[in-house]
């Protein structure tokens, strides 16, 4: 992969995510959807929490999909305790 500073961009190269598995939307207490999910990215698993594609709020690399998936529990876990609920 050749980078020329002046005809392109980091950006313009790094793939798009792809989901794995989606492991949970619960909604805020002001109505708003709060997903998390785990995605293969070109350094492996990533688990993302947010709201929405450009609402990121936490991300964090994983070893392995349960690692991913123990991560995400916790996750659940921490924002059920600040009055988030199921969503559905």
């Amino acid at each position: 992969m050749n980078f020329d500073p002046y005809t392109s961009s980091w950006r313009e190269q790094v793939p798009e995510l792809t989901l794995v598995e989606q492991c949970w939307q619960l909604k805020s207490p002001r109505g708003r959807l709060l997903t998390c999910g785990v995605f293969r990215t070109l350094a492996g698993l990533e688990v993302r929490c947010g709201y929405g594609e450009d609402g990121l709020i936490r991300s964090q690399y994983a070893v392995e999909i349960g690692t991913a998936r123990a991560l995400a529990a916790v996750w659940k876990a921490a924002v059920v305790q600040k009055g988030f609920e199921e969503a559905g």
